[in-house]
């Protein structure tokens, strides 16, 4: 007979005793990741297409609002569409003076108000304006450490959140690696 013969008939014989045998019970659950998390460079992350598209849409309103940089020995200015030093200039004095008369007579209002009242009554309105204002910057204060606390108390739980998640990543790499370098067969 020759080899390949003598092969062929073993394999046959091989073949009809082989036996049934059942399937060894593994944990199905533990082959199956879900929490794999795709860790992306900077060039990746989605924000760098977006700051690129708000920079370039900066640079066109700018183009478009004709926008110019003028310096001068007191620092620099900055003015859009090209506008006119001089009528800009003689609307604000303008402006100012209105402004200035109009103080001048609020001024001497008050002033007029303030000779017909009683000195007591001033300082009694003064100590409840002062009473007033201490008050609501109290509360004004305490409202602002009270969101300042749940600022930091958000942040503390999202950041320990994510460390969660990290030692979960971590402890899921350790444990398939060393799955993979025990190295067990089927067998």
């Amino acid at each position: 007979m020759s080899k390949p013969q003598d092969f062929e008939q073993w394999l046959s014989e091989t073949a009809a005793n082989l036996e049934d045998e059942p399937v060894p019970h593994w944990p199905r659950e533990s082959t199956f990741r879900p929490n794999y998390v795709e860790v992306k460079r900077w060039w990746q992350k989605p924000w760098l297409p977006m700051t690129s598209l708000a920079a370039s849409i900066f640079a066109v309103v700018l183009v478009l609002g004709q926008m110019q940089i003028e310096t001068n020995q007191h620092g620099f200015s900055i003015s859009f569409g090209g506008a006119d030093e001089a009528k800009l200039e003689a609307l604000i004095a303008e402006r100012l003076n209105q402004y200035g008369a109009q103080q001048q007579v609020v001024l001497a209002n008050y002033a007029n108000t303030l000779r017909k009242d009683f000195r007591e009554d001033f300082r009694t309105e003064m100590a409840q304006a002062n009473q007033q204002l201490a008050d609501y910057m109290l509360a004004v204060n305490r409202q602002e450490r009270e969101n300042d606390l749940t600022d930091l108390i958000r942040y503390v739980n999202e950041q320990r959140q994510d460390d969660q998640y990290y030692f979960a990543n971590q402890l899921q790499q350790y444990a398939d690696g060393w799955v993979q370098q025990v190295g067990y067969s089927n067998q």
